[in-house]
């Protein structure tokens, strides 16, 4: 076997506040045949000060010129040395017990080249919620993954397979969404373990936050590209590509809303309906709709109040 066993590749850019708690959160792991590799995509913080002060020799860090996380990933992944690599994002946390989880399950299945993946919880403001991981009812894996999305510090993966295939560094929204569908397209099995022993936090400094940019325009292009036909996604059933884009115009039209684009939001929600009129959320797009049409420009962020958690 090689050593270590898990390799924890983290991509990290300016967030030195959220650090201490995730690198602590792998120092209580149980299971202690670890590395983590902390890879620095150009921070300008005191990232580098904060993490020498660690001196765990099980903790590596690699500093990049500004390239993004999928480029970050792959470095790290291209430095790591463990046969099972997983992932955390800077902002997230393992319990305790989450590599000795991974450990029994993989031994279990006589250390299969394939993905692992478990449950997250959600914290906000100190409380926790459960991602709810549907049942897979659909006719194939790839229509599983774009529905039931499934994000990196959730996954763990024999590193022969993130040898053969990469992150693609132009995308840094839903870019994991992406690379599952080529390793389900290249054969390798998804086992998801009933577990839940990871955290993601909510929080404003989060990257699909449509107030700090618009993340649904990049998984617009992201999805026009997964379904075309130079892509292994395009085989995606056409409703489940309806779907999945009308949700991403939805986002767009809220981040449009937000920062006064009045029809830019328009667009988007039009789009967003005649793409999937079914959606539960038709009538609400449509109120919406309505509301923009006669709201003066200059006032159309204040329709955001209408939109609430939705």
């Amino acid at each position: 076997m090689i050593h270590p066993f898990f390799s924890i590749v983290v991509p990290t850019y300016n967030r030195a506040h959220f650090l201490s708690k995730m690198i602590e959160s792998v120092l209580s792991q149980t299971f202690i045949d670890w590395e983590l590799v902390i890879v620095d995509d150009g921070s300008t913080d005191n990232t580098k000060e904060l993490i020498e002060k660690y001196t765990d020799s099980r903790i590596r860090y690699l500093w990049q010129e500004n390239q993004e996380r999928s480029a970050a990933r792959n470095n790290g992944i291209a430095v790591s040395s463990g046969q099972y690599i997983c992932f955390l994002d800077s902002d997230d946390y393992f319990l305790e017990d989450r590599l000795a989880v991974f450990y029994k399950e993989i031994a279990r299945r006589d250390f299969p080249k394939a993905l692992f993946y478990t449950g997250i919880y959600f914290e906000t403001n100190g409380g926790f919620t459960k991602k709810m991981e549907w049942p897979n009812v659909y006719k194939t894996m790839m229509d599983y993954v774009v529905y039931n999305v499934i994000g990196n510090p959730q996954v763990c993966i024999h590193r022969l397979i993130l040898e053969q295939h990469k992150y693609d560094k132009r995308f840094s929204i839903s870019e994991d969404m992406e690379l599952w569908i080529r390793i389900i397209n290249a054969g390798y099995p998804f086992i998801f373990l009933d577990y839940y022993t990871v955290v993601a936090t909510n929080h404003d400094e989060r990257s699909v936050n449509i107030g700090t940019g618009n993340p649904y325009g990049k998984m617009l292009l992201l999805f026009k590209f997964i379904f075309s036909k130079e892509h292994p996604g395009h085989v995606v059933s056409k409703s489940m590509q309806r779907f999945v884009l009308s949700n991403a115009y939805y986002g767009q039209a809220r981040h449009y809303i937000f920062v006064n684009n009045k029809w830019g939001a328009i667009y988007s929600l039009i789009k967003s309906v005649v793409l999937f009129v079914k959606s539960e959320q038709t009538k609400h797009k449509l109120f919406l709709l309505n509301k923009l049409l006669v709201t003066p420009k200059r006032d159309t962020n204040k329709i955001f109040r209408y939109i609430g958690g939705r």
